[in-house]
């Protein structure tokens, strides 16, 4: 018994250093937000205004800039609205380092689709931004879409919002 009261308190005296790890808070949890609010409102000019101007996305065979990747990617989103369907997007990290101006972020994203009879579609992907603060608000320059992640991998890492 005694063992089980020791072990209980040491639990509950560690539990605040915990959560106030899993619940840390970072200035570019806002720009993850935009994107996870837009995905599902399919509002691309608003996704748009979260990416710097020149910004680039970077998968395994080509870079792009972001202005014809969002072109696609409203297309798509709002064909999939059209057709009665919705899409999600969710992230979660590996690695932060933010600094006041700069921040480099890594994890896996989870990006479903559910079409108009319910089937969802679901793809993990390995990330990696770049992210600067420029007159005040954070913007992506560089979204490094890395490798296919399984969901044992997403499974592996802590909820994040």
């Amino acid at each position: 018994m005694k063992k089980i009261v020791t072990t209980l308190l040491l639990t509950l005296s560690l539990s605040p250093f915990v959560t106030a790890h899993q619940q840390k808070k970072y200035e570019t949890d806002f720009l993850y937000r935009t994107i996870i609010e837009t995905v599902q409102d399919v509002d691309f000019e608003r996704m748009g205004s979260s990416y710097h101007p020149d910004a680039v996305i970077v998968t395994a065979k080509k870079s792009t800039p972001i202005k014809s990747v969002l072109k696609r990617w409203k297309k798509e989103g709002e064909k999939l609205q059209k057709d009665g369907g919705h899409a999600r997007v969710k992230f979660r990290f590996v690695n932060r380092i933010v600094n006041k101006t700069t921040a480099f972020e890594s994890g896996i994203y989870r990006y479903s689709t559910v079409d108009n009879l319910g089937k969802e579609t679901v793809v993990f992907a390995h990330f990696e931004d770049l992210n600067i603060k420029k007159s005040g608000k954070w913007l992506t320059i560089m979204e490094h879409q890395t490798k296919i992640a399984t969901e044992k991998e997403w499974n592996n890492l802590s909820d994040w919002n």
